[in-house]
């Protein structure tokens, strides 16, 4: 098993790719703590957990300090250690997928406040416990946009280039204390967020069309894949490993 005995927080983890990922970690022998906004959704995931191994709710919005702190201090009640983060939770929402000129400023605040303020938050209180412990693991969820731009997605591709240098600042600051500091770059994938977008896709077959041409594997991903990439991140098969940006995209940054 690739995570015995390890104790893994996993944000943004009720559903999509960080639910796979929290439900791949339980069945390779972690305790899991999935971290989320919606209880309902969090108790529906930790279900799932509880059939392949341990398993917790806490729920928590990473933009705000405090309840970052709370998380973490239950889950070290729980566990007593960390010694892996999945810094997954993100948005994406409608209305910020505008231009700059067309963005409210209450867009892009809730844009960076989860998508890059929570990632330094929840570092910020686990990556002393990291230390305390003899070091661990954090995986950082960017995506392709954090690389190649897209039309109307100004504060996402912020964000998600953003979280791209940030995972290699603290990989830098954090490297002679044993904590190794990772990210995947997710292309298209069959999750939750996504469900709106690819509905309306599949009703046009030319755009449907047009976005599996750009995956050059044929077709767009599942959480499953990716959660693949994440626990290979976190494990002791990557010890070698920090500061690395890796494209899980079906060959979209390939062309």
């Amino acid at each position: 098993m690739r995570a015995k005995d390890k104790v893994v927080i996993v944000t943004g983890g009720t559903s999509g790719i960080g639910c796979a990922a929290a439900i791949l970690f339980a069945q390779e022998g972690a305790k899991v703590a999935i971290v989320g906004r919606r209880e309902s959704k969090g108790e529906e995931a930790v279900k799932k957990i509880l059939r392949s191994g341990e398993g917790i709710f806490v729920r928590a919005d990473v933009s705000k300090e405090d309840e970052v702190q709370a998380m973490v201090s239950r889950v070290l009640r729980a566990y007593g250690r960390v010694d892996i983060l999945f810094n997954n939770a993100g948005i994406n929402p409608d209305s910020a997928r505008k231009p700059v000129t067309e963005l409210l400023e209450s867009d892009w605040n809730q844009v960076m406040g989860v998508n890059v303020k929570g990632i330094f938050l929840t570092s910020k209180y686990v990556i002393p416990e990291m230390i305390r412990n003899g070091g661990g693991t954090i995986v950082n969820t960017s995506s392709i946009v954090g690389s190649i731009a897209q039309r109307n997605r100004a504060v996402y591709a912020a964000s998600k280039g953003a979280v791209v240098q940030l995972t290699k600042a603290m990989a830098l600051d954090y490297a002679p204390f044993h904590v190794r500091v990772n990210c995947i770059c997710p292309a298209v994938v069959e999750t939750e967020m996504a469900v709106p977008f690819l509905e309306s896709a599949r009703k046009d077959q030319k755009i449907w069309d047009c976005i599996i041409c750009r995956h050059p594997i044929g077709r767009i991903g599942t959480p499953e894949e990716v959660a693949q990439a994440v626990l290979f991140l976190a494990s002791d098969e990557s010890s070698w490993i920090t500061g690395t940006v890796l494209m899980v995209d079906g060959g979209y940054t390939a062309q």
